[in-house]
């Protein structure tokens, strides 16, 4: 029989802080007809200033095979009115973005109400294919001048036994932290990871907290 390392033999065996290097994606592909193309459209044929609320925008889906199971990846979007208006600006100065843009990103396994957590070897390469993938959306957000993505929403699935913990206390939650930690670098700018009790936010920008330093890392 296989020998299938337990979550307990993985943690003695290597640490947490390798997470990433050296971790080749699946093949993943985008399924549907709704992209980043799809967002723009949407947000340009928005009726400016009719509301002050954020506006969703629609899911757009990814999918990748590993030889255990397919795994479909949803990030979801909203957005709203940039209303800041400096007092002064420079002759010159670039124009502030018309919208902030919120996103959240889930992944499950087809068919599954709950993601196995068995095979850490697919686990890894599953995290970073998710990776991945929102590396290349944000790529294509980050390159329209009109629009600023302000927060992604990350909020793992938990086992059954890990319910009603902090999120950084679950078998997922240390894992998707250690790989925020280690690879959130590959966004571009300057971002902050806020551990919340039951997701992650990375935030755009840089925050601190003096009475609670633990919850916010720069990445």
């Amino acid at each position: 029989m296989k020998y299938v390392k337990t979550y307990e033999n993985f943690l003695n065996e290597q640490s947490l802080n390798e997470i990433g290097e050296g971790v080749t994606p699946f093949m993943w592909k985008r399924t549907g007809s709704v992209k980043v193309t799809t967002w723009m459209s949407d947000m340009a044929t928005y009726e400016r200033g009719s509301s002050s609320a954020s506006v969703g925008l629609p899911i757009i889906t990814y999918e990748f095979k590993s030889d255990k199971a397919t795994y479909v990846v949803k990030i979801g979007g909203a957005f709203k009115e940039y209303n800041y208006i400096p007092a002064f600006q420079r002759p010159g100065a670039a124009k502030p973005q018309d919208y902030d843009v919120f996103i959240g990103i889930s992944f499950d396994v087809v068919g599954s109400e709950k993601e196995a957590i068995t095979n850490f070897g697919e686990q890894f390469k599953v995290i970073s294919t998710v990776s991945s993938i929102i590396e290349e959306v944000m790529k294509e957000l980050q390159a329209i001048q009109w629009i600023k993505v302000q927060d992604i929403y990350i909020a793992p699935k938990l086992e059954d036994a890990d319910e009603g913990k902090p999120i950084a206390q679950t078998k997922r939650g240390r894992i998707y932290l250690e790989y925020i930690k280690k690879q959130g670098n590959r966004l571009k700018g300057n971002w902050t990871a806020d551990i919340q009790n039951d997701k992650f936010v990375i935030h755009n920008g840089k925050l601190s907290s003096s009475s609670h330093p633990e919850k916010y890392i720069p990445l």
